[in-house]
């Protein structure tokens, strides 16, 4: 029965590294930057507002896009995939671990990355956080699997 149970023990952590990819991605909609004065009537702003770029009025540019926060939501869902797609090969693994890691770091560096149209002091929303903290658990579930499994 223990060698039942162990047969199990990388499938569960590569399916628990794609869904924590997947959840760190769909937190683009989470409020993503705050600010700490109102910007046209706006104080927080989601993750696709400042990835994708916000436009009020068709004149007023709020954010333009973001190519480093377009990396941080997009290299997580990578590396679920790479996760789940290469699931024996210790490469396929290894490429994972880093994209989540990466993907994880700079969603901590968002306010850093956000490309704004105004100055002001911006810190992390909830989404921001969240989305780190979530590839980064993806990859170091990934990550047990690489240093542990030899195979």
């Amino acid at each position: 029965m223990k060698k039942k149970f162990k047969s199990y023990i990388p499938w569960t952590l590569t399916l628990f590294a794609a869904a924590m990819g997947i959840v760190a991605f769909f937190l683009i909609f989470a409020p993503s930057v705050t600010y700490d004065f109102f910007i046209l009537g706006e104080k927080v702003f989601t993750g696709i507002n400042v990835t994708l770029g916000y436009t009020i009025n068709k004149s007023t540019t709020v954010f333009y896009a973001s190519a480093g926060m377009i990396l941080a939501y997009l290299f997580p869902l990578l590396g679920a995939s790479v996760a789940v797609i290469g699931k024996d090969s210790r490469i396929a693994r290894l490429i994972a671990v880093a994209l989540m890691l990466t993907g994880g770091a700079l969603s901590f560096a968002a306010t850093a990355l956000v490309n704004a149209n105004f100055y002001g002091d911006a810190s992390l929303g909830l989404g921001s956080i969240f989305s780190g903290v979530t590839a980064i658990l993806g990859g170091i579930s990934e990550g047990v699997l690489f240093f542990v499994n030899k195979k």
